[in-house]
C-alpha cells in the first residue's frame, strides 16, 4: 500500500489578519500521521505543496500513483486560527481521484457534510487525525471507523466522534519525510521543526477555534517531549522550533522540567512558543532563556478592559503588562498581537489598544482585524452579518475592509516613534534591523 500526504500550496486570504508572509511551517499533524502508517510497514510520502511550490496539475498526477490521498484543509494553522478562504483547497481537491481522496484539517471537524458535498471526498475526518488515519490504512471498514464523516447509498452517515488521545501515544513525527531547509519562521530563523507538549486550552475565550482538539488539557510527558527534540534537533541540524502548545506555560513544572532537559542535554537551538502573560514569572522566564527561548508570543487582543470582559479572555491589562515586562527582564523578545472588530468595539477602545501596544513596547507587535470562526461564541455573537454557508468560503463577514485605515495608523504609531526605534532598532544588529524593518514593511502590505 503507497499513501500520499498532501499540504496543499495557498495563495488566497489565510484569515482575516491578512496575508501571512514567510510562514512555511513543517506540516505536524501530517508527518504524526505518516508516522503512524510507516510503523505498520507502509510505504508513506508527503508533498508538502506549501514550501514547495508544485502545480496542482501535477500534483493530481502524482496522487494517481498512490492507493491511498490525505489532504489536509489547513496547510497553515491546522486549528486555532486556520484560512478562511477555502476556493483554493477545493480547486486541487476537485482534480484529486476521488475513490482515494480523505480529507483532514478544522474544517472537517466543523461542516463534514458540507465539504463531502462539496469534493465528493470518500470520507472526511473529524477531530484529532492521527489514529483515524491509522485505522484508514490498516483498512478497517468506514462504517467501523470512528471520527468519519462518509456517503453510503447517497446518505450520509457520521459515526460516533473519536475519544481524545494521549500524546504519549504518538510516534516520534516522520521529520525525514521533508526537507527541513524549506521551513522557516521570520522572526526566529531557518532550518525550523514544529513540536507539541500538549493540546487543548482551558480557557474561555470566545474567538478561538478549539473544535478539533477541545477544551481539555492534555499533555506529553516531560520526558517524551525532551527525547523528540533531542533526537531531531541533532538528527536534522534544526537551528530553530516553535512549540506549537496554546499555552506553553499553564503547567510550570512541566516547563521547568523540559527547560532544565534542553539544559542537561546541551540541546543547541532557538525556539519559541505562545503563552498568557499571566502564566509566566521571572524565574520561570530565565529558565526558558537559558534552555534557548528566544520569543514568546503573547495575545493581548485589546487595550480595553470593556472589550477583554467581552471576549471572556479573564485576564487584567495590568496582567499583561507584568509578564510582558518579567520577559524584557529574562532577556526574552515578545511578539504581541492585538485585535479590532469585537461586538460592540468602539473608536474609542481601539485608540486605548494601539495606547496599550505603545505602552507595552514589545519588541514585535501587529494589529489584524479579529477573524469570526464558525462554531466560535464570537460567530454566535455575530450570526446575522457572518456566512452561513460555509464553504466555499469562511471569509464572508470577515471583510471589515473599513478598519484597514485603523490598522495602517496602528502600525505607524507603534513601530515610528522614538521610544520604540531607540528601545528595539538602534540597538539591533544589522541582520536584526534588516528583519524588522522587512517585517514592517510585510504587516503594511498586508493590509493593502
Amino acid at each position: 500500500m503507497k499513501v500520499l500526504f498532501i499540504n496543499p500550496r495557498w495563495d488566497g486570504i489565510i484569515s482575516a489578519k491578512g496575508n501571512r508572509f514567510n510562514r512555511s511551517w513543517p506540516p505536524l499533524d501530517l508527518l504524526n500521521c505518516a508516522a503512524l502508517l510507516e510503523n505498520e510497514h507502509i510505504e508513506v510520502h508527503v508533498l508538502d505543496a506549501r514550501a514547495c511550490p508544485v502545480d496542482i496539475n501535477q500534483i493530481a498526477d502524482t496522487a494517481t500513483k498512490f492507493d491511498t490521498c490525505f489532504i489536509t484543509t489547513s496547510p497553515i494553522d491546522r486549528w486555532q486560527c486556520p484560512n478562511i478562504d477555502m476556493d483554493p483547497f477545493l480547486k486541487l481537491a476537485h482534480l484529486l481521484p476521488k475513490e482515494k481522496l480523505y480529507i483532514t484539517g478544522i474544517h472537517g471537524t466543523v461542516c463534514p457534510d458540507e465539504l463531502l458535498e462539496q469534493t465528493g471526498a470518500k470520507a472526511v475526518i473529524r477531530g484529532e487525525p492521527e489514529f483515524t488515519v491509522l485505522d484508514i490504512g490498516r483498512g478497517k471498514a468506514l462504517k467501523d471507523i470512528p471520527g468519519v464523516t462518509f456517503k453510503d447509498n447517497g446518505s450520509v452517515i457520521h459515526n460516533n466522534n473519536r475519544g481524545l488521545l494521549s500524546l504519549n501515544d504518538l510516534p516520534l513525527p516522520a521529520f525525514h519525510l521533508i526537507d527541513i531547509r524549506n521551513y522557516s519562521y521570520e522572526i526566529l530563523g531557518n532550518r525550523l521543526l514544529l513540536f507539541e507538549g500538549s493540546r487543548g486550552c482551558p480557557y474561555p475565550c470566545i474567538y478561538c477555534q478549539k473544535s478539533m482538539y477541545g477544551n481539555y488539557y492534555r499533555m506529553k510527558s516531560p520526558e517524551k517531549l525532551i527525547n523528540e527534540v533531542m533526537y531531531s534537533v541533532k538528527k536534522f541540524q534544526a537551528r530553530s522550533a516553535y512549540f506549537i502548545d496554546l499555552e506553553f506555560t499553564l503547567k510550570r513544572d512541566f516547563v521547568v522540567e523540559l527547560c532544565n532537559g534542553f539544559i542537561k542535554n546541551n540541546v543547541q537551538f532557538r525556539w519559541t512558543c505562545q503563552t498568557r502573560a499571566d502564566t509566566v514569572d521571572l524565574d520561570l522566564l530565565k529558565l526558558m532563556k537559558r534552555a534557548g527561548c528566544k520569543l514568546i508570543h503573547f495575545g493581548v487582543e485589546t487595550g480595553s478592559e470593556r472589550i477583554m470582559e467581552i471576549m471572556n479572555k479573564k485576564i487584567s491589562l495590568s496582567c499583561i503588562t507584568g509578564g510582558i515586562s518579567m520577559a524584557k527582564k529574562a532577556g526574552i523578545d515578545q511578539a504581541c498581537f492585538f485585535m479590532f472588530g469585537f461586538p460592540a468595539e468602539t473608536e474609542e477602545d481601539r485608540l486605548k489598544t494601539v495606547a496599550f501596544a505603545k505602552m507595552l513596547n514589545p519588541t514585535y507587535a501587529s494589529f489584524h482585524k479579529v477573524t469570526t470562526y464558525p462554531d466560535t461564541p464570537l460567530f454566535e455573537m455575530t450570526r446575522s452579518r457572518c456566512n452561513t454557508t460555509l464553504l466555499p468560503s469562511w471569509k464572508e463577514g470577515n471583510e471589515a475592509n473599513h478598519l484597514n485605515p485603523m490598522l495602517r495608523q496602528a502600525l505607524l504609531e507603534f513601530y515610528i516613534r522614538w521610544r520604540y526605534i531607540c528601545s528595539n532598532i538602534l540597538l539591533s544588529n544589522p541582520r536584526r534591523l534588516i528583519q524588522k524593518l522587512r517585517l514592517f514593511y510585510n504587516f503594511w502590505k498586508s493590509l493593502r
